[in-house]
């Protein structure tokens, strides 16, 4: 989950009990608040109406406004009925305490810094009005509220700056993890795409392997009819040609050994074998021509 989703998860959920709360405290004080039962219905209407603003706001994606809203008027409420109660009371601290540990979860930066000083600036008005009044609250001195509100400060400090540095750890983890979901994301998208060049490299060999087969195949074939030309011209010379150049040569013989025979016959002999020989050379030429 991201910060921001964990926040506002965080804050409708706080506004949900708030309401609820608030409900249960409205009916409490109707039928069992017996002294000054308008103040707390004052405070309850004041709180309940901080809630539906608060509310308001959430809807429409405007999230510090909404807890500066519920936060601010509700610290108000309850400084007030800290100083306008016949006695010193724990439970309008307690939601003062409540609302700081809101704000250090639900607000950051600049905004958290004001907003925690202006809520101890308001519970130490709170405080030095009840210690210079203490008999307003049924006490003899000021001791006593004295160190009640010292606790209180120390404690709203103490919720508060716990809050405050769990959500930052909080943060640096969320963040931590993000980067590595970020880098893992990319070494994904890195891997898939060498897998891509992969399976591209792959169909590529494949091409051409399939491509130096057929001009295997191809140059085979063309040795075969080379082969077979040469087969068919061998078998011609050792058939056709050497008859005739056979004869020509023993005419030469002939001629070498008998002076008496006519040139003339000689000639015609040779002329004849010749001819032969030409024939079967053209017959050779078209035989190659043709394959």
């Amino acid at each position: 989950m991201e910060k921001q989703s964990l926040e506002h998860f965080f804050l409708l959920l706080l506004l949900r009990l708030a309401l609820l709360t608030q409900v249960i405290v409205t009916i409490t004080d109707i039928f069992f608040t017996s002294e000054r039962p308008a103040t707390a219905l004052m405070i309850d209407a004041s709180v309940g109406f901080a809630i539906a603003v608060a509310f308001l706001f959430f809807k429409q994606q405007k999230f510090e406004v909404s807890v500066l809203i519920i936060g601010s008027i509700t610290v108000a409420a309850m400084c007030y009925q800290a100083i306008t109660a016949d006695h010193i009371t724990n439970t309008s601290m307690a939601v003062v305490m409540v609302i700081g540990f809101g704000f250090s979860v639900l607000l950051r930066g600049k905004l958290l810094a004001v907003v925690h000083a202006v809520v101890f600036v308001a519970m130490i008005i709170v405080f030095s009005w009840n210690v210079t009044h203490p008999s307003d609250y049924g006490h003899t001195g000021s001791n006593s509220i004295i160190v009640v509100g010292i606790t209180y400060l120390i404690l709203y400090f103490v919720i508060c700056y716990s809050s405050y540095v769990i959500k930052m750890r909080y943060d640096l983890m969320n963040t931590a993890l993000r980067d590595k979901n970020f880098e893992l994301v990319e070494k994904s998208n890195e891997i898939e795409a060498q897998n891509e060049e992969l399976i591209q490299s792959q169909e590529t060999l494949h091409s051409l392997n399939s491509r130096l087969e057929a001009m295997v195949e191809e140059r085979t074939r063309e040795v075969q009819l080379q082969n077979e030309r040469l087969i068919k011209y061998a078998y011609t010379n050792a058939h056709h040609l050497r008859g005739p150049v056979a004869r020509l040569l023993g005419l030469v013989q002939i001629s070498k050994l008998d002076a008496g025979l006519e040139p003339t016959f000689i000639f015609e002999k040779i002329k004849l074998q010749a001819n032969e020989i030409d024939e079967v050379v053209k017959s050779i030429n078209r035989e190659l021509e043709i394959s």
